[in-house]
């Protein structure tokens, strides 16, 4: 089982590290719940975009995300002990996994002419997300070409 874990959050890390910033509209995420979530702790954390706004355009080939976020640390260290107040933060972009990030602030690359839809979740120290999930609303930024 702990072979299978670690080989599953290589596997994150990997796709973390070579994600693509390419852009399509998409509808929102619909998280639904998974008999995995079942046994997860649940975080009191409120998670939010400080920016971009919703419905932003913006120009330049670099999108600043900041994060707030409330009832919880953000730490960069990596456990399988889990408490609810204590974890990462992931950002979505086009419904995949784009950053795995121990700050609240990244800058994530942007191509002009496209619209991103982003968002992001508080998740556990083992990077797994609570129940019930901590995230954004999904928010849609379009790139001024």
């Amino acid at each position: 089982m702990l072979k299978r874990f670690t080989l599953l959050v290589a596997g994150v890390t990997l796709l973390a590290a070579c994600g693509s910033a390419a852009a399509t509209t998409t509808a929102p995420l619909t998280l639904t719940p998974s008999p995995a979530l079942a046994n997860r702790p649940s975080s009191p954390a409120h998670i939010w975009f400080i920016s971009p706004t919703a419905n932003a355009t913006v120009t330049g080939p670099v999108l600043h995300i900041d994060v707030g976020i409330s009832g919880a640390q953000l730490t960069t260290s990596t456990s399988t002990n889990i408490t609810p107040t204590l974890g990462h933060i992931h950002l979505y972009t086009n419904n995949s996994l784009t950053y795995m990030n121990y700050k609240p602030t990244l800058d994530l690359p942007v191509a002009p002419g496209l619209t991103y839809a982003i968002y992001a979740e508080f998740v556990a120290t083992d990077h797994f997300p609570f129940n019930p999930r901590v995230t954004t609303p999904t928010i849609y930024v379009h790139v001024a070409g």
